[in-house]
């Protein structure tokens, strides 16, 4: 059942609603789930050449990805679970595949807390009838896109395969990302400095920096940005420009949705505890 209509301006959320029974069940959007108690018994036919067979457990997540089917065996009242939909227009692009979209790979009964933190904000908010604008709820949205695929790329990169950037490839990028937050360089311009092709390049980078390019460059924007705020007495605005957002409000939301609290609150919180 939609929590949310189209005037919603975030992922969509969902209510799982499961009287007793056995329910076959398609997904065709890659959906997020939670929930607060023992859930169902869940059987997914069709992840691998094993079936995977859980039970969901309380305060864990399950990603469900796109094509999979599964099923859903309920054996108590009004069994709820929490979906957050994550629909493919709000992953971030991927040059190192063929068709440039990320792809999310099945995960079952994992914790994350900083994970559980973006999706209570996002459910209060809409219950709180959406009181800081449409644009948090598109920020912490985005927040809990980046926050879903870093999860990914950090598994992927333990994997035994898989090879990051050389010590002296890694060094350089990072000095070229932090010495151009307001104009960062491309992708393709960070490749050709460092020698490589671009679809290697961002294979590499991914499971050097467990994050994609884009994401990288907005967690080091938001670190700078919380340095200024401790160190400088300079505006939000100023703060914003240099870290390279495009404006005050734009670097108060990001800020806000990644962090729980305002800049200014950050910066008085800070000085209150070294005083």
């Amino acid at each position: 059942m939609p929590i949310t209509d189209e005037r919603w301006s975030g992922l969509p959320l969902l209510m799982c609603n499961m009287d007793p029974g056995l329910y076959r069940l398609d997904v065709q959007t890659p959906v997020l789930i939670t929930r607060d108690d023992l859930g169902t018994q869940v059987e997914v036919l069709n992840d691998g050449p094993r079936r995977t067979a859980f039970r969901q457990a309380p305060l864990r997540f399950d990603l469900f990805s796109a094509g999979l089917v599964m099923d859903a065996v309920s054996d108590r009242p009004a069994t709820k679970s929490l979906v957050v939909a994550l629909p493919p227009d709000w992953m971030p692009a991927d040059d190192g595949v063929s068709d440039g979209q990320i792809r999310l790979r099945a995960r079952f009964q994992f914790a994350d807390l900083e994970l559980r933190r973006l999706v209570w904000r996002l459910t209060t908010h809409h219950r709180s009838g959406e009181p800081l604008g449409h644009s948090y709820n598109g920020a912490v949205s985005r927040t809990i896109v980046d926050r879903v695929v870093r999860l990914q790329l950090a598994l992927e990169a333990r994997e035994p395969d898989r090879v990051g950037l050389r010590p002296e490839a890694r060094h350089l990028v990072e000095v070229l990302i932090e010495d151009s937050l307001q104009e960062p360089p491309s992708a393709a311009a960070l490749a050709a400095r460092v020698g490589i092709g671009l679809g290697r390049f961002l294979r590499e980078f991914k499971v050097t920096f467990a994050a994609t390019p884009h994401q990288y460059i907005q967690q080091r924007r938001l670190a700078r940005a919380r340095e200024l705020l401790r160190a400088t007495d300079a505006s939000l605005s100023t703060v914003a420009l240099e870290t390279g957002f495009a404006s005050h409000s734009h670097f108060s939301t990001v800020f806000r949705a990644a962090t729980g609290i305002t800049p200014s609150t950050y910066r008085r919180a800070d000085s209150i505890t070294q005083a």
